[in-house]
């Protein structure tokens, strides 16, 4: 699968439900952003899915529009990923979702100027209700922003 972005990707007020409860969830610290274990940041995740299992009952429901548009035969992983703004965007290290071959989705919450690299050359801007494709052993990293309090996005990992 080739890097594909689609912006207004869910309805209005789908979209609009969801990111009013991923705003109302409570995150947890990660030390760091890359699954490499640098310190090359950190950020704060509520966990939706992982594990074969549901870790947040109440925002599955919200994001069940979202599955039900991807067309989602088994779901590996979903998760909400929270950004703190810094003085001067940093942009964390790069790595894959999965150690196999799935699909990645990352939608993103709000529009700043923070964004995702896939690859070493393909730079996506946060842009709020964009949704983006990549194959998971795609190496990719986020950055924060400096232009918003936080930069959010749900990362999907599934078949």
């Amino acid at each position: 699968m080739k890097v594909k972005t689609e912006n207004n990707f869910l309805a209005t007020d789908d979209f609009n439900k969801l990111r009013q409860a991923a705003y109302a969830c409570p995150f947890h610290f990660y030390g760091y952003v890359s699954n490499v274990k640098k310190l090359d940041g950190y950020y704060f995740v509520h966990e939706i899915f992982k594990d074969f299992q549901i870790y947040s009952g109440p925002m599955f429901e919200f994001i069940t529009p979202l599955l039900h548009k991807l067309n989602i035969k088994s779901l590996i992983r979903a998760r909400i990923n929270l950004y703190p703004s810094t003085h001067k965007i940093l942009e964390h290290d790069q790595h894959t979702d999965t150690d196999f071959k799935c699909n990645s989705f990352i939608l993103s919450l709000n529009t700043c100027d923070g964004f995702t690299r896939v690859g070493k050359n393909k730079k996506i801007p946060s842009i709020e209700n964009q949704g983006i494709f990549f194959d998971s052993d795609m190496p990719h990293n986020s950055s924060t922003c400096t232009d918003e309090k936080v930069r959010t996005n749900i990362n999907i990992n599934y078949f």
